[in-house]
C-alpha cells in the first residue's frame, strides 16, 4: 500500500518507526521507548492511518475501546503532548508541532515516505508482484525476501487497545500472504526441494491455511514424496472439518487430484484443464480420466467480452474509487463494490464498467459482464449463469454438467490458469455470487450489490457514497453546460443538494434542463425544494428515483417494511438503537436485527455501531411510504414513544450533568435539598462528563424532535416542554440557538392551544434563553418576564429561580445593575428551597458580579467564592467552571489580578473538557481583558484572537465584539494605533447591531484614539 504521509517540513528530526514487530521509534538515529503503553497505542493508531487525520472520537475509540475513561479527551491531549516531546525533543516552547500536527477536531502524523517499515514492506511486495507479472520471477523472489526481512517479531507486540489488536491480525495476514507468494515463486523457479522444509514449518504453524498446504503438497509431490503430500492433504481436511470450515477449496482439491493421477507440474500453481479432464459419474461426482473425452474445445485464449457495456464519458467524482479498484485488480485480488447507501442510482454499475474497461488489457482471456438482477423478484440463477459462462469459455452444451457443484468445479478448473475478469452486476447477496468466484490467481472479480458483501473472503470492499457537492456540480455542468451552471451557481448548489448528490437524480434534472434551454435553474431548484414534490420531480422519460427505491423495499418482510417506514418519521439526522426501539415499540435486540437487515439491504446506513440514518432521498421515500401504508394514529404514537424515551434519557443526563438539582418542572418541598448525598446514580451514563457530552452532542436532534412532535395533536405539550428544558442545563451548552428558538416557539404554540400554562412558561423561558445566548437582550427580556409571571401565578418556584437568574444576566449585560441585584437576590432563596444547588451556585456567582457593580466588592468576592465552593462540593464541573469565570471577573475588578487569572485559566480548562465552545470563547475574552488590565498586551492578543476565531466560527456576535474590543486595547497598548482603530470600528458595528451598551465604550475609545 502506498504511503499517504504528508512530508514533514525541513528541519524536522530524522524519524523512523517499526511496527512489524514490537513498536520501535528512532529519533535522529537513537532508539527511544514509547511510554506509557497508552501513548504507544495512540502512536500506533496514527502511524497506521498513514498521514490521514484521526478525529478525537476515532482516536479515543482506538486507544480505549469500550472502556473510555471519564476524561478521555483530556487524557488524549496529554498523550499527544508526551508524543510531541518524544518526536521533537528540541522544539522550542509555544512553537507549532511539525510532526504530530493538530488538525480540525483531531491529529495527524507528517512523516517522510520511508519512515515507517510497513510502507517499505508494502512497496517491496508491490514491486515483487509487478516483477512477477512482467515475467521476472528471480527479481520477484529477491524483492519478496527483502520485504520479509523487515519483520522482526509479533507486530505491535505489547501495544494495548482494540485498534492495535485488530491491526495485529491484519498485519499477520499480510505477512502470510507475502510468504505464500514468495514460496509460490520458488516453486515456479523449480526450487521444490529448497522449499519443502520452509513450507513445512509455515504449514504446521497454520494448519488451516489452505494455500500453504497446497504449496507444501506441490513441493513434496514434485520431489517424489507423494505419500507425505497425501498425508498433508488428509491433515488439512481434518483440520478444516474440526474448525467447522467448509471442504477444501478448488486449488487444494486440484493438487490432490493431480497427485492421485500421478501428474507432474513444474510451477507452483494447479495445472489447469489441459492436464485433467473431468467427466460425469453415475453418483453425481467427478473423477480424473487419463484419456479425456474432450468435453471442451482446445485451450486457446477465449478473448471474449460478454455484454460489457460501453464506458460512459461523464463519470465524475469517482477517480479515487476507480484507482483503488484498478490497483486491487492489478494485484489479482477479488474485488467487491457496494454503495454505503446501496440505493440504485449511486453509480455502482458505472464505476464497475469504467474499471473493467481500464483493466481489460490485464485480462487477455476475456471480460465477462453478467447482470444478476438481484433486486428483481426472480434474480438470475447462478447455475444458469455458470452455464452461460462455461459455453462462452468453449464448453460444448452436450458436456455441461447438470448439477451446480459440478459446473462450479469445471468452471474453476477452466479458469485456474487463465486471466479472466468477471463483472457481476447487481448481486442480491453472497449466496448468488459464491459459485461464480474463480479460484485462479490470475482472475479478477468485480461485484456490485446493494448488499455489502462483507463475507466475500479476501475482497477489497468499497462503499460507494453519494457524490461530493463539487462532483455533483461538475456532473451537472458536464450535462447542461458549464456556463449555465456558473450563471446560477447558488441555484445549482441547491439543486444538487436536493438531489441528495445522487448521480441518477442529478442526471434526471440535467436531462430536464437540457431539454428546456430557457428553463432557469432556479425555477427547477424551487420545485425540488418542496419535499412533498421532490420524488415526483425526480422522474424522467427513461429513469426515475422512486421506482429504483421501490425495488429495494419489494424484498422486505412485513416487519422490516414497518421498521423502514417508522424509522424515517423523526426529523433527526440519525437514531440510536434505543431510540429506534422506542419508535418501533420492540425490544432492543429485535430492533437491532431489523435495523441491520435494512442496512444489509442498503435501505439504511449505519455510520457507527448502534447508530442509524437515511440518505436524504430515501428518508423522503420512506416517509411517503409510511403516509401511504400506515395510519396517522400509528405514526403519531411512534413519535410520542420516541419523545417519552428521549425525555427519560435526557432527564437522567440533566440530573447527572447538574448534580442533585431539581428538574425545572419539579417542585421540591421547602428545605428538601439533599445536601451531602452526592449525585443520584444514573445507569444510562457513567459520569457527569459523559452525561454533559451526550446532551451537547444530541442537542440538535432533541430540539428537532421537540419542534416536530409539538405539532402532533396527540402529543402532550408538557412532555415537549420538559424535553426542551432538558436539552440545556442552566444554559451551559449555548449552541444552536436558532434551533432552540424554533423548538421553543413550537412548544409555546402547542401550550397555548392546549391551555397548558406550565408548558407555556417553560417555552417562554427557553425562547428568552435563545435570545439571551445571542445577547439579543431586548428580545429576551419580555419572554423571561412572561415566564416569571406564569411561575408566580402557578406556584412554580423551581422554574422561577431559573427565570430570575436569566433576567439578572440580561440586566447585567444591559448595565442595569440594581435590577440585576434584585433578580439574583430573589432567586437565591428559591434555589435553596427547591433543592437546586447548581442553580444556587449560578445565582451566587452572578450575584457577586451584581454586588461588585453596585459598589460592594467585599460581599461580591465572598459570594463568588461561595459559588465555587458549592459547585466543587457537588462534583459539578460545569457549575465550577461557570463559578470560576464569575469569580475571576469579580477578583479582577476587586484588586486581585493574579488570583483572577488563576480562576479564569481553571475555568477555561474545565470548559474545554466539556466541549462548550460558547463558554470557551467567553472565558478567553475574559482572559484577554485580564491581561490587558495587567499590562500584558501580547498575551491578551493571543487569547483574544482565539476567542475571535471561536466566536466567528459559531456565529456568536457579542463574543466576537468583545474579542475585537480586547484586540483593540492590546494593539493600542503596543502603539499600533491603526490596527487598534480597525478592531474598534469592527467591534462598534457588532455592538450597534445588537443594541448593547458596550458600543458607547468603543465610541469613547475611537473618540480619544
Amino acid at each position: 500500500m502506498p504511503s499517504h504521509h504528508p512530508v514533514p517540513p525541513p528541519g524536522s528530526p530524522d524519524l523512523s518507526f517499526q511496527v512489524l514487530g514490537p513498536l520501535h521509534v528512532g529519533v535522529d538515529g537513537r532508539g527511544t521507548e514509547v511510554r506509557p503503553p497508552l501513548c504507544a497505542a495512540l502512536l500506533a493508531t496514527l502511524l497506521l492511518r498513514h498521514g490521514r487525520r484521526g478525529s478525537t472520537a476515532t482516536l479515543v475509540d482506538a486507544v480505549w475501546g469500550a472502556r473510555v475513561p471519564a476524561r478521555a479527551a483530556g487524557s488524549l491531549r496529554g498523550h499527544v503532548a508526551r508524543l510531541r516531546e518524544l518526536l521533537e525533543p528540541g522544539r522550542p516552547p509555544r512553537t507549532p508541532a511539525r510532526v504530530l500536527v493538530t488538525r480540525p477536531h483531531g491529529y495527524a502524523l507528517r512523516l517522510e515516505p520511508d519512515a515507517l517499515d510497513l510502507t517499505v514492506f508494502d512497496r517491496r511486495v508491490g514491486s515483487a508482484e509487478r516483477a512477477l507479472r512482467a515475467g521476472r520471477p528471480q527479481d520477484a523472489r529477491r524483492l519478496y525476501d527483502a520485504a520479509l526481512e523487515l519483520w522482526y517479531g509479533e507486530p505491535l507486540a505489547g501495544v494495548p487497545g482494540p485498534f492495535a489488536a485488530a491491526q495485529r491480525a491484519a498485519l499477520r495476514e499480510r505477512r502470510l500472504a507475502a510468504v505464500e507468494a514468495r514460496w509460490s515463486v520458488e516453486l515456479t523457479l523449480g526450487g521444490h526441494a529448497r522449499a519443502v522444509e520452509e513450507l513445512r514449518a509455515h504449514a504446521e504453524e497454520h494448519p488451516r491455511r489452505e494455500r500453504l498446504q497446497e504449496l507444501l503438497m506441490t513441493a513434496l509431490h514434485e520431489t517424489g514424496r507423494q505419500t507425505e503430500a497425501l498425508e498433508v492433504y488428509a491433515r488439512t481436511r481434518h483440520a478444516l472439518n474440526g474448525s467447522g470450515s467448509p471442504a477444501p477449496a478448488a486449488g487444494l482439491e486440484q493438487v490432490h487430484r493431480r497427485i492421485l493421477a500421478g501428474e507432474r507440474a513444474r510451477d507452483g500453481h494447479s495445472p489447469g484443464p489441459g492436464h485433467t479432464a473431468l467427466r460425469g459419474r453415475a453418483d453425481g461426482g467427478t473423477a480424473p480420466d487419463a484419456a479425456p473425452a474432450a468435453p471442451f474445445r482446445p485451450l486457446a485464449p477465449v478473448s471474449v467480452t460478454l455484454n460489457l457495456p460501453s464506458d460512459i464519458t461523464d463519470l465524475v467524482g469517482r477517480d479515487a474509487v476507480v484507482e483503488q479498484l484498478q490497483g486491487a485488480l492489478e494485484q489479482g485480488r477479488v474485488v467487491a463494490l457496494s454503495a454505503i447507501s446501496g440505493m440504485g442510482g449511486v453509480g455502482k454499475t458505472a464505476v464497475a464498467v469504467r474499471v473493467a474497461h481500464a483493466v481489460r488489457g490485464r485480462f487477455p482471456d476475456g471480460v465477462f459482464f453478467v447482470d444478476l438482477s438481484g433486486m428483481d423478484r426472480r434474480p438470475a440463477d447462478p447455475n444458469q449463469v455458470l452455464g452461460d459462462v462455461l459455453r462462452a469459455l468453449g464448453v460444448a452444451p452436450a458436456h455441461l454438467p447438470v448439477e451446480s457443484a459440478e459446473r462450479a468445479a469445471l468452471y474453476r478448473s477452466l479458469l485456474a490458469d487463465r486471466q479472466v475478469l468477471l463483472v457481476l452486476d447487481n448481486a442480491r447477496d453472497l449466496d448468488q455470487v459464491r459459485d461464480l468466484l474463480p479460484a485462479g490467481p490470475g482472475c479478477g472479480v468485480l461485484v456490485t450489490s446493494r448488499t455489502r458483501l462483507a463475507g466475500l473472503s479476501g475482497a477489497t470492499l468499497v462503499d460507494l457514497e453519494e457524490l461530493t457537492e463539487s462532483a455533483a456540480l461538475a456532473l451537472l455542468a458536464r450535462l447542461v453546460g458549464d456556463r449555465r451552471v456558473r450563471a446560477e451557481e447558488e441555484a445549482a448548489r441547491a439543486l444538487v443538494t436536493d438531489c441528495g448528490r445522487l448521480p441518477l437524480a442529478v442526471r434526471i434534472v440535467a436531462a430536464r434542463l437540457a431539454a428546456r434551454p430557457a428553463l432557469p435553474v432556479a425555477e427547477l431548484a424551487r420545485a425540488l425544494a418542496d419535499e412533498r414534490r421532490r420524488l415526483a420531480e425526480l422522474s424522467g422519460d427513461t429513469a426515475a428515483v422512486e421506482p429504483t427505491f421501490r425495488l429495494g423495499i419489494g424484498l422486505l418482510t412485513a416487519e422490516q417494511l414497518r421498521a423502514f417506514r417508522l424509522l424515517a418519521l423523526p426529523a433527526v439526522p440519525e437514531l440510536s438503537r434505543s431510540a429506534a426501539a422506542a419508535l418501533l415499540d420492540r425490544p432492543e435486540h429485535v430492533t437491532e436485527y431489523l435495523c441491520e437487515a435494512l442496512v444489509d439491504a442498503s435501505l439504511l446506513q449505519s455510520p457507527a455501531p448502534g447508530r442509524y440514518r437515511y440518505h436524504d432521498l430515501l428518508r423522503l421515500f420512506a416517509r411517503e411510504s409510511a403516509a401511504d401504508g400506515l395510519p396517522a394514529a400509528e405514526r403519531d404514537a411512534a413519535l410520542v414513544r420516541l419523545l417519552r424515551s428521549s425525555l427519560a434519557l435526557a432527564r437522567d443526563a440533566y440530573r447527572l450533568a447538574t448534580p442533585d438539582d431539581a428538574f425545572p418542572t419539579d417542585e421540591e418541598p421547602a428545605g428538601a435539598a439533599r445536601r451531602g448525598t452526592g449525585p443520584r446514580p444514573v445507569a444510562a451514563f457513567a459520569s457527569q462528563e459523559q452525561a454533559a457530552a451526550w446532551l451537547l452532542d444530541e442537542q440538535a436532534a432533541l430540539l428537532a424532535l421537540v419542534e416536530q412532535v409539538a405539532g402532533v395533536p396527540r402529543a402532550p405539550a408538557s412532555l415537549c416542554a420538559e424535553l426542551l428544558l432538558a436539552t440545556d442545563p442552566l444554559g451551559r451548552n449555548s449552541t444552536r440557538t436558532r434551533n432552540l428558538e424554533r423548538a421553543a416557539r413550537a412548544v409555546r404554540d402547542a401550550a397555548e392551544r392546549s391551555g397548558d400554562a406550565p408548558a407555556e412558561a417553560a417555552a417562554h423561558y427557553m425562547l428568552g434563553g435563545a435570545f439571551a445566548m445571542r445577547f439579543e437582550m431586548p428580545a429576551a427580556v419580555p419572554h423571561l418576564r412572561t415566564t416569571a409571571g406564569i411561575c408566580r401565578r402557578e406556584g412554580r418556584r423551581t422554574l422561577l429561580a431559573h427565570a430570575l437568574n436569566a433576567l439578572g444576566g440580561c440586566a447585567l449585560a444591559l448595565r442595569d445593575f440594581p435590577a440585576a441585584l434584585e433578580h439574583f437576590t430573589e432567586a437565591l432563596p428559591l434555589a435553596r428551597e427547591t433543592g437546586s444547588p447548581g442553580c444556587e451556585a449560578l445565582t451566587l456567582g452572578y450575584l457577586g458580579l451584581a454586588l461588585l457593580a453596585t459598589g460592594r466588592p467585599g460581599e461580591a468576592v465572598r459570594s463568588g467564592r461561595a459559588a465555587v465552593a458549592l459547585a466543587r462540593s457537588r462534583g459539578d464541573s460545569g457549575g465550577e467552571a461557570n463559578a470560576l469565570r464569575a469569580l475571576g471577573q469579580t477578583l479582577l475588578y476587586a484588586g486581585f489580578p493574579d488570583e483572577a487569572l488563576e480562576c479564569l485559566h481553571s475555568s477555561l480548562e474545565l470548559w474545554r473538557r466539556t466541549g462548550s465552545s460558547f463558554r470557551e470563547s467567553l472565558v478567553l475574552g475574559g482572559l484577554a481583558e485580564a491581561y490587558n488590565l495587567t499590562g500584558r498586551p501580547e498575551e491578551a492578543i493571543g487569547h483574544a484572537a482565539e476567542a475571535r476565531e471561536i466566536a466567528t466560527r459559531h456565529g456568536d456576535a457579542y463574543l466576537l465584539g468583545r474579542a475585537l474590543t480586547q484586540l483593540g486595547h492590546a494593539y493600542g497598548a503596543q502603539g499600533r494605533t491603526e490596527q487598534a482603530a480597525f478592531h474598534y470600528r469592527s467591534a462598534l458595528g457588532v455592538f450597534r447591531r445588537l443594541g448593547m451598551p458596550d458600543a458607547a465604550d468603543v465610541e469613547a475609545r475611537l473618540g480619544t484614539g
